[in-house]
């Protein structure tokens, strides 16, 4: 049986790390270890992991999700890798045994579906933050399945797999490392699974999802466009999520722009508006007026001026 590494990165989780350490401990695999890196946390989240017998490591500043991930990868033993945040909850007690049975040869990486779990009824604003963020369940299918890219928010890796792509990303401080991270093992040659009938919740509170965080969220996503263009556009073009998960929004905002000037951008605008309002009201349930006229732009916005920001960033140090 070989050895499990799970690395949970955590950053002022004093209220959730412990439910994300009790759904490891409770994994009927044996051979693991927990590793928590506490990214310079200013509440307790370091004491309370050490008390539930994790191996904890404590960054000395604030290093961001791809370098925090990274300093918990190059500290462990396993031969296995398990990436989780702080926010994630692993379901049933054989999440590991199942996941590491995904990993094929073949296998760079594999992820579960990802349920949320919210504190209190959700608001507009939460929901439409979990489909931005990809946390809605990943899949209805009932069978595994390879996909285009990884969240790394639940997912597990051959540690070889990622010691070759030379681990995270750690110029991708905030967002972008999971497209960079999953798009580097489809360059040499992996494939990326998902296990839908593997599931873990994502606890979001409603600190987390205040509305002035989650526009911070869409710029910070936005400006590492640039960057993941310049660094994989060939393979991004061609990546059937990413183009529908990105290119709309995008589109969205400049033929807003251009329907000032034209009335066949306005046309095309309206009809952009009308099938991203419907399909977010689809997965979210919220409606498609709210949608159309409040989140939809207001995202958008914030998610292009992130990407025009973004540009003046491409040949920084730390994005």
């Amino acid at each position: 049986m070989k050895k499990v590494s799970v690395v949970i990165i955590a950053r002022n989780e004093e209220e959730g790390i412990s439910r994300c350490i009790k759904s490891v401990l409770k994994q009927n695999y044996k051979n693991k270890e927990i590793i928590v890196v506490d990214d310079a946390s200013s509440d307790r989240t370091a004491k309370i992991a050490k008390k539930m017998k994790a191996r904890v490591i404590t960054n000395k500043k604030n290093l961001g999700i791809a370098r925090s991930f990274n300093v918990g990868i190059k500290a462990s033993k396993g031969d296995i890798i398990v990436t989780l945040h702080a926010d994630a909850e692993l379901i049933g007690k054989n999440w590991i045994t199942r996941m590491v049975k995904n990993l094929k040869e073949d296998v760079g990486g594999a992820t579960s579906n990802r349920i949320p779990k919210f504190e209190k009824q959700p608001s507009p604003t939460d929901k439409v933050n979990f489909y931005f963020g990809g946390a809605y369940e990943t899949s209805n299918k009932k069978d595994t399945t390879e996909i285009e890219w990884l969240p790394t928010r639940c997912d597990i890796f051959r540690k070889k797999s990622l010691t070759e792509i030379n681990y995270f990303n750690k110029k991708l401080r905030v967002s972008g490392d999971c497209i960079d991270l999953s798009t580097k093992l489809r360059k040499k040659g992996y494939k990326l699974i998902l296990d839908p009938k593997s599931k873990a919740l994502i606890n979001l509170s409603s600190q987390q999802n205040t509305f002035r965080k989650i526009l911070k969220k869409r710029i910070n996503f936005g400006k590492v466009i640039p960057y993941l263009l310049k660094q994989h556009f060939s393979w991004l073009i061609t990546n059937r999520t990413w183009l529908i998960t990105t290119i709309p929004y995008i589109a969205y905002f400049w033929v807003f722009i251009l329907a000032f000037f034209n009335q066949i951008f306005l046309i095309l605008f309206l009809l952009i508006n009308i099938i991203l309002s419907f399909r977010i009201s689809k997965i979210t349930g919220i409606s498609s007026f709210l949608a159309a006229f409040v989140l939809i732009p207001i995202y958008t916005i914030m998610w292009n001026l992130g990407i025009i920001y973004g540009l003046f960033l491409v040949n920084k140090k730390i994005i």
